[in-house]
């Protein structure tokens, strides 16, 4: 994997971490392909569990690198500039929503422009106090290309993804937390054994159930209540008739803490 892209497998959890520090992480093209790379290849990979994505140095993903993303693209007609958007953000944005393993963001620092919009992205997204996040699209004149006009608002409602991505205002840790952004915050130095602690959590836990709890809550965001039941019915018969069930029971009933994945 690029220098850009490191990743980590250990105790069954896979850490992928943006590799830009002298640019806040700011991702090029060839590097959005990568990380899209080394996500669907943890997905694929039975040996992980939970997948981690996190930053180098004091920012997780400050967006698109202006620098090299512009210039020559500037003079780009509108045909090309979609298929550049759709041929490499968007199937990062379509391997994040096909994976159903646990996906936790930590936010070690600054994100902004589609580096927030892809961590919203993330199942679980977990921040250092000092981080700090801005919708930036429109301070260079562009709208949220990695589809944050479809999933902030879905966190944090529509007046207030309105108001966050015409102002295009910074916004703390505490306040993210607030507004649903964040599930926590975490003292900077404490950040990543805290979010470790809880993919391992993740980790010993029955996967079936995780990853139809997923989908299921995937499921739900398209459909009404009936097609969501209609749904969990099918997907609850395959998972009480499985072997993660069963160890449970038999652990309840022995008085001792269950083994998932036995028969993985």
């Amino acid at each position: 994997m690029s220098d850009n892209i490191l990743v980590n497998i250990s105790d069954s959890i896979a850490t992928i971490t943006l590799n830009r520090p002298e640019k806040r992480n700011a991702f090029h093209l060839k590097m959005v392909d990568q990380w899209c790379e080394s996500l669907k290849t943890c997905a694929e990979d039975k040996s992980v569990k939970v997948i981690i994505i996190t930053g180098k140095g004091d920012a997780f993903c400050a967006g698109g690198d202006i620098a090299e993303l512009m210039g020559a693209r500037l003079k780009m007609g509108p045909e090309d500039r979609k298929s550049e958007l759709k041929d490499h953000v968007h199937k990062l944005v379509r391997v994040f929503l096909e994976n159903d393993k646990p996906v936790i963001a930590a936010m070690n620092g600054v994100a902004t422009g589609a580096g927030l919009d892809l961590a919203l992205y993330a199942d679980l997204r977990y921040a250092a106090t000092s981080a700090r996040f801005s919708e930036t699209y429109v301070r260079v004149g562009l709208i949220p290309g990695a589809g944050g006009a479809w999933m902030l608002p879905r966190i944090v409602g529509e007046a207030k993804a309105f108001e966050l991505l015409w102002t295009s205002d910074f916004i703390t840790a505490d306040e993210a937390q607030e507004l649903g952004i964040v599930n926590n915050v975490f003292a900077d130095k404490v950040l990543m054994a805290e979010v470790i602690k809880i993919a391992k959590k993740i980790a010993s836990g029955p996967q079936s159930a995780n990853r139809a709890i997923k989908r299921a809550i995937f499921h739900g965001r398209n459909s009404d209540l009936y097609s969501s039941l209609d749904h969990i019915s099918s997907t609850y018969g395959l998972i009480a008739t499985g072997a993660d069930h069963k160890e449970a029971v038999n652990a309840f009933l022995e008085k001792r803490e269950p083994i998932f994945g036995k028969n993985e």
